[in-house]
C-alpha cells in the first residue's frame, strides 16, 4: 500500500537546529544532542483470527480497531495490462478500469500511464572524501529496474548449479536492452551484491561465474525431520514412553526420542532464522529503490520460501514476527516491487531419491510418503504463487525452461499503468483488503491487496528497527538524498581526529505544516574497522515544533547533522541513516575513511 500520510504530533523537548544545519557551511561540528533512545514497534500479540485462521500454523492479526494517527489519502496500484499475445496495451483511460477493494467498486480518482525507461542511474561526481546516496535523474524518472536474487539459503546445494548456468545462460543470450538488471545472492549470512544496476552482459556473467554454490538451510536439517516439519501443522497427541519386552522403559529408544525432539527444534530455528532473514532481504531491497520511482520487478530464483503464506487472508505461517512481515508487504507495495519467483528445481517428478533417508515405516508405506512429499511441495508452490499474487508478479513453478521465465517476467515491466483511489478512513477494522482489478477483454496484472493494521497505518512503529537493519544492511538506501563529508585527520596524540558532516538539501524531509511545522527526524551512525568491529557511534531524534528562524533555515539549507571522531590510524566505514518519523522514508550512505 502506498499512502500519503500526515502523522499526530508528539510530546517531547526541543532541540535547536541551526548549529546542525550551518555545519556544513562552516566546515566545524558543533557538540552533538544528547543521544536519545528510538521507542520499540509496538507488540500486538497476535493471536488466532477465527474470521481468517483455517490452520494453526498461521498467525492472524490484532482484531483492535485501528486508531489512524496519520491520515491516509490515496491507495495507489501499478496495473499491468497485456492482450492476447502478451504484449502490453497503450492509450487505456480511466472509464476501461474497474477496481475493487473487498468486494466493492471503488471510485478511481487518477491512471496514468508509464513506459520506463533504461537511463543508467550514474553516481555523482563528488570529491574523495564525499559519497551520496542519489544517484543522477533517479529522483524524476522511472526507471525499468530488474532486480535477480540467487536465493542460495532457501536453495538445496545439489539445485544450485543448475540455476546458476541457467541464469548465466539468460544473461548472456536473453538480456533485455530496455532493462536495468541488478545481481544479489542471499545465503545464510545475508544478502551480498553481485552487480549493481548494469545491462552489460559481460560483468553481470562474469559476477555469476564467481558466485560459488554454498549449502542453504535445508541441507543443515535431516530430510525426515524437514518433512515432519514442512506437512505435520502441528503434535496432535502426547508422545509415549517406550518400553522394553520386560515393561521397562527403553533408554536407548528414550535417547533416539530426545535427539529427534532436538533435531526438529534445530529445524525450527533455522527456519525460522530463514524466514527472517528472506524477510529482512526484502525490506532492504525496497529501502535501496525507495528514492527511484516507478514498477520494480523482482525476480527471485529460490526453491521455495522458509514460510506459509494463506492466499485469501494474506496470514503467514508461525515461526517469526507477523508485524515484521507486515512491515515487509508494506514497504514492498509502497515501492512497486512485484516480486516473481522462479523456482529453481524446475520441474519435479516427486520420487525419492539418494537424499532421502527413510524411516522404516516410510519405507513400509511409500504411498504415504509419497502424498506428504506431494503435499509439501504443493505447498511451497502455492506460497510462491501466493506472495506473487500479493506483490502483482507471477510464479513459475515447475517450469525446466528458466529462460523463457525470466525473459517473460522481464517483458512485464514494459509499460505499466498507475490507479490511485482514496482510502476508507471509516473503515477502521484491520486486516487484508482484497483488490481485484479488472479490464474488459484484456489479461491484468496487479498486487491482489494490502494490510491494514496498526504496523502499517503508523510510521514510528518500526522506527528502532528500521535504522537498526539500515546500519548494517550493504544497501545505500534512497528514501531520502543526503550527502556525507568529511575533513582531513588531524592529529591528537596516538590517535586522529576526524570531523565528518551529513547534509540534505530544502524539502528533504517533511514538515507537519498543521501542527507549528512539526519535524520528527532520527539519525544515527556507526564507524567500523575493516573487520567489522565497531569503532564509534551515536545517535539523535529532532522530535520539535520549528520556530520561524529554524524553518526558514531549514527550507533554504536543508538539515544536517555533523560529529568529530576520535580513531586509531587505519580504514574505516562510516554508515549514516537518517529516518523521517512522519512518512517512514529512509536514508543512508556510506563513507570510506583512510585515517593516517
Amino acid at each position: 500500500m502506498s499512502l500519503i500520510l500526515r502523522p499526530a504530533s508528539f510530546a517531547l523537548s526541543l532541540v535547536s537546529l541551526c548549529t546542525i544545519a550551518a555545519f556544513a557551511q562552516k566546515g566545524s561540528p558543533p557538540a552533538p544532542p544528547a543521544p536519545r533512545s528510538i521507542p520499540s514497534a509496538p507488540n500486538y500479540h497476535n493471536l488466532a483470527d477465527p474470521d481468517l485462521q483455517t490452520d494453526v500454523r498461521y498467525q492472524a492479526f490484532d482484531k483492535k480497531p485501528l486508531t489512524f494517527k496519520s491520515t491516509a489519502e490515496e491507495v495507489l496500484v501499478p496495473v499491468v495490462v497485456v492482450d492476447k499475445s502478451g504484449n502490453p496495451v497503450a492509450g487505456l483511460k480511466k472509464e476501461a478500469f474497474r477496481l475493487q477493494e473487498n468486494g466493492r467498486d471503488q471510485p478511481i480518482s487518477s491512471v496514468e500511464e508509464y513506459r520506463p525507461t533504461s537511463t543508467p542511474l550514474s553516481p555523482p561526481r563528488l570529491g574523495s572524501n564525499q559519497v551520496s546516496n542519489v544517484n543522477s535523474g533517479s529522483t524524476v524518472e522511472a526507471r525499468r529496474l530488474v532486480i535477480i536474487v540467487f536465493d542460495v539459503l532457501n536453495t538445496p546445494f545439489g539445485e544450485q548449479a543448475r540455476a546458476r548456468h541457467a541464469l548465466i545462460k539468460y544473461v548472456a543470450d536473453n538480456l533485455d536492452p530496455g532493462s536495468l538488471y541488478q545481481l544479489l545472492a542471499l545465503d545464510r549470512i545475508g544478502i551480498h551484491i553481485l552487480h549493481d544496476y548494469t545491462q552489460n552482459t559481460a560483468s553481470l556473467e562474469s559476477a555469476l561465474k564467481a558466485l560459488t554454490s554454498k549449502f542453504s538451510t535445508t541441507n543443515a536439517v535431516d530430510s525426515e525431520t524437514l518433512r515432519a516439519l514442512t506437512t505435520d501443522p502441528g503434535q496432535t497427541a502426547v508422545p509415549t514412553i517406550p518400553l522394553t519386552a520386560t515393561g521397562a522403559p527403553d533408554q536407548e529408544a528414550i535417547a533416539l526420542q530426545a535427539f529427534a525432539r532436538g533435531e526438529q527444534a534445530y529445524a525450527q530455528y533455522l527456519q525460522a532464522e530463514a524466514a527472517r532473514t528472506t524477510m529482512l532481504t526484502f525490506q532492504q531491497i525496497a529501502a535501496r529503490v525507495s528514492g527511484i520511482p516507478g514498477r520494480k520487478a523482482l525476480i527471485w530464483v529460490t526453491a521455495g520460501f522458509p514460510f506459509s503464506v494463506d492466499p485469501s487472508s494474506g496470514a503467514i505461517s508461525e515461526g517469526y514476527s507477523f508485524d515484521f512481515y507486515q512491515h515487509t508487504m508494506q514497504l514492498l507495495a509502497n515501492q512497486f516491487i512485484a516480486v516473481y519467483p522462479v523456482d529453481a528445481r524446475g520441474l519435479l517428478t516427486l520420487q525419492p531419491d539418494a537424499s532421502f533417508r527413510l524411516t522404516r515405516t516410510e519405507n513400509a508405506q511409500a504411498a504415504g510418503l509419497l502424498a506428504a512429499e506431494s503435499n509439501r511441495n504443493l505447498d511451497i508452490q502455492n506460497t510462491m504463487r501466493a506472495f506473487a499474487d500479493m506483490t502483482g508478479g507471477r510464479a513459475y513453478v515447475n517450469k525446466n525452461d528458466m529462460n523463457s521465465c525470466i525473459k517473460d517476467a522481464v517483458k512485464d515491466g514494459s509499460a505499466y499503468y498507475m490507479l490511485s483511489y482514496p482510502l476508507d478512513r471509516n473503515n477502521r477494522k484491520p486486516g487484508w483488503r482484497k483488490i481485484n482489478v479488472r479490464v474488459a477483454d484484456y489479461k491484468v496484472r496487479a498486487r491482489d491487496g494490502y494490510y491494514m493494521t496498526q504496523t502499517t497505518v503508523d510510521p514510528t512503529s518500526t522506527a528502532r528497527s528500521d535504522i537498526d537493519q539500515a546500519l548494517t544492511s550493504p544497501f545505500d538506501y534512497t528514501g531520502l538524498p543526503m550527502r556525507i563529508m568529511s575533513n582531513p585527520p588531524v592529529a591528537d596524540g596516538a590517535k586522529r581526529k576526524v570531523t565528518f558532516a551529513m547534509t540534505m538539501p530544502p524539502k528533504a524531509v517533511t514538515l507537519d505544516a498543521t501542527d507549528n511545522h512539526h519535524l520528527h527526524v532520527d539519525i544515527a551512525y556507526v564507524v567500523r574497522n575493516t573487520k567489522g568491529d565497531d569503532a564509534g557511534h551515536n545517535g539523535v531524534s529532532y522530535n520539535t515544533a520549528l520556530n520561524p528562524q529554524q524553518l526558514e533555515q531549514i527550507e533554504k539549507q536543508g538539515l544536517g547533522y555533523g560529529d568529530t571522531l576520535s580513531l586509531s590510524p587505519g580504514s574505516y566505514n562510516i554508515r549514516v541513516v537518517v529516518r523521517d518519523n512522519l512518512t517512514g522514508k529512509i536514508g543512508s550512505a556510506l563513507l570510506p575513511l583512510d585515517v593516517k
